[in-house]
């Protein structure tokens, strides 16, 4: 069986290392056995933020990149919080979408990061989900995700 981090070797992806948040919150609170990952936008681990609208100025691939990458980012606090090892599901993503009124595919560009989770994680990465769309994000980002994650004790 491989782990998560010879799963995302495998994947040629690195973690990015993140910083603390800048605003008053916690990129991740425990509770039990719980752990929720507060959002994580669509910035590069070089501190690019992947910007703009879907059905204005981003395409559907871009869209998916963008949601990989938060997914990443997403990866990188549970890893920092418990270690990737400890996950034991993740139990529920919401997934926002930055896009014009008339794009409905959150859904396809959500997929991403999903499969992303899925590929790492493998079965521990499958997980309920909500997609939704919105008109503008933090930094212009093109998605954002949070997480509830159940962890190994």
């Amino acid at each position: 069986m491989t782990s998560a981090l010879e799963r995302l070797d495998a994947l040629s992806l690195e973690l990015p290392v993140l910083g603390a948040p800048k605003y008053a919150y916690e990129a991740t609170t425990q509770w039990g056995e719980l752990l929720f990952v507060s959002g994580q936008i669509s910035r590069t681990g070089a501190g690019v933020v992947l910007t703009g609208r879907l059905g204005e100025t981003v395409d559907t691939a871009e869209g998916v990149a963008a949601a990989r990458v938060a997914a990443l980012n997403l990866l990188a606090r549970l890893h920092a919080a418990v270690g990737l090892d400890r996950v034991e599901r993740v139990l529920k993503l919401t997934a926002w979408v930055s896009g014009t009124p008339d794009f409905t595919g959150q859904p396809t560009i959500v997929d991403g990061a999903s499969q992303l989770l899925i590929d790492v994680l493998a079965d521990a990465g499958r997980h309920a989900r909500t997609a939704l769309p919105a008109p503008v994000l933090p930094a212009g980002a093109v998605v954002e995700l949070d997480a509830i994650v159940a962890v190994r004790s």
